[in-house]
């Protein structure tokens, strides 16, 4: 998995973190956590598979302290770099840790917050995620929260856009339980894919659900992005539309990703 990602780091943020698409889905989270952490002051926030460090950057912009942790060395000096430059490096500290082996890390604090952004929960299987809901909770302050924005079993835009290639397998590729293997600048990546009903569920006895949002309804997957590069008026239009849904949580299962805000329950 850390060689996957750190084939990627380098063209990471052009081909996701700034492209159109990235950006778009990426608002809508930060919108979402501009709300719902309107009434804190100063967090202390510990990110899970940070990638580049766009939202740790984001985090420290807005007065909170952050923990950013990945497994990839690469993504790490990047998120260094962005933090250096915006000299923000003070409020972010990094750390290498594999989300598959969290309980192992060596994190010996507690947060406010414990954050994944972007499939960085997709890269663990369900045996390993029936096991996070319990390590998870061991980092966390009474009545904190746990948000994660987690890719479904079902991508009505993928399935449909695959169809029409006539590309079956990975039209449904999302579904198999045994994850589907993504190839990332020639190195393999195996990715599990969880329906919010599944999360809420594995989720339930340390936690009690917030809210389920879709994230990536009408905004398409990032692959497509080379498809609306000169076609503004029409991906604004669906910019557009994904605002009107976003406040039906049926539309998460059939999304791109959808977050999951769960609070931690203080009988534990």
């Amino acid at each position: 998995m850390q060689q996957a990602f750190d084939t990627i780091a380098k063209g990471y943020d052009a081909s996701f973190t700034h492209s159109k698409i990235g950006t778009a889905q990426r608002e809508i989270v930060w919108s979402y956590l501009e709300r719902a952490l309107q009434n804190y002051k100063e967090l202390n926030i510990l990110e899970l598979n940070c990638g580049t460090g766009e939202d740790a950057l984001w985090f420290a912009q807005k007065g909170h302290k952050v923990l950013a942790t990945d497994l990839s060395e690469k993504m790490l000096e990047i998120s260094k770099e962005k933090l250096n430059e915006a000299g923000l490096s003070s409020s972010v500290r990094t750390m290498r840790v594999d989300i598959n082996k969290i309980e192992n890390a060596g994190i010996n604090e507690k947060f406010d917050l414990v954050f994944s952004n972007f499939g960085g929960m997709n890269c663990i299987s369900l045996k390993e995620m029936e096991k996070l809901p319990s390590e998870i909770q061991k980092f966390l302050k009474p009545s904190s929260r746990l948000i994660m924005i987690i890719m479904p079993e079902f991508c009505l835009w993928e399935t449909v856009y695959y169809i029409f290639k006539l590309n079956f397998q990975k039209a449904f590729r999302r579904i198999s339980k045994k994850g589907s293997v993504a190839k990332l600048n020639g190195s393999e990546l195996k990715t599990f894919y969880f329906s919010p009903g599944r999360i809420r569920k594995l989720f339930s006895k340390n936690f009690t659900i917030v809210a389920v949002k879709p994230i990536g309804f009408f905004i398409p997957p990032s692959y497509l992005e080379s498809f609306f590069a000169n076609k503004s008026k029409f991906f604004n239009s669906l910019k557009k539309l994904e605002t009107l849904i976003y406040k039906f949580p049926v539309f998460s299962s059939l999304s791109d990703h959808f977050l999951i805000d769960f609070r931690l329950n203080n009988h534990h």
